[in-house]
């Protein structure tokens, strides 16, 4: 009797152990279907894409398995959302709408996982967002954008988002404020070059970031003009071409603004 009693823990055991095995298989194929729909979402720049998407992740949420990189991912749409609103003057209060929301489907991910340096880039790049609204905040936006940024670096000094984004501040700050293009170039070169190294520890793992590079980095060698820099821009606007032939963002702005430089 104590043996078939044995033989009965041992099967629940295993039972048990199978289906957290299934449900995390089934949380890991939600997300990679997720990361993919995402990223078709960014590379259209379609807001009902990224709704859609957003969606998506709030229904992964119900499987109550590593909410705190779900919400991250939310975050990320929000940042789309109101990075997508920013070129439109009359949109200021969506821009203001998802950049709120970012953060604080940020801080959910943050208060469980905080640790996790990539959640910090988005906190940092969220803040460039604020001063389409709130610019009457310039030192509280200055400051916690060096807090954000700071926190990256001692997580992971080689993220090469944490580049994209310091890189993408810099081309826009005026040389009189310390930035300039002269300046942004080596930052956005070292991010497509940890970029090249990169492999995420999951799949599931946030990878975006590679096209925004390439094409910041080609306007940044057009807008610089030293010699050589318009053979850079030119070669490596076919390579990242080829690489990301779906994103809009460099065969549309990227590609306009090149256009404007020549």
């Amino acid at each position: 009797m104590k043996n078939k009693f044995k033989i009965f823990l041992a099967a629940v055991l295993i039972l048990t152990v199978s289906a957290g095995i299934i449900k995390a298989d089934d949380f890991t194929d939600a997300m990679l279907k997720a990361k993919k729909n995402l990223q078709t979402a960014m590379n259209s720049y379609d807001e009902k894409a990224l709704l859609k998407s957003r969606g998506e992740f709030e229904r992964i949420l119900q499987l109550k398995k590593q909410e705190w990189i779900v919400n991250y991912y939310i975050a990320l749409i929000d940042y789309s959302l109101a990075s997508s609103a920013m070129s439109d003057p009359s949109k200021k209060d969506v821009v203001k709408k998802y950049t709120e929301s970012g953060f604080a489907n940020l801080d959910k991910s943050i208060l469980v996982r905080d640790d996790f340096a990539d959640s910090y880039v988005l906190r940092y790049a969220l803040q460039f967002n604020r001063w389409v609204y709130e610019q009457d905040k310039m030192n509280d936006i200055i400051a916690a954008s060096e807090e954000a940024k700071t926190k990256a670096e001692k997580l992971e000094p080689e993220n090469p988002r944490l580049y994209l984004m310091d890189g993408i501040s810099t081309y826009y700050t005026p040389e009189m404020f310390g930035g300039g293009v002269k300046k942004a170039v080596p930052l956005l070169e070292k991010s497509l070059d940890l970029f090249g190294k990169r492999t995420e520890k999951e799949a599931y793992y946030p990878d975006w970031g590679k096209d925004m590079t390439y094409g910041f980095l080609c306007l940044g060698y057009l807008k610089r003009d030293d010699e050589g820099d318009k053979k850079l821009a030119a070669d490596l606007y076919s390579k990242a071409s080829t690489e990301f032939p779906n994103s809009t963002f460099l065969s549309g702005y990227v590609k306009k603004e090149m256009d404007k430089l020549k």
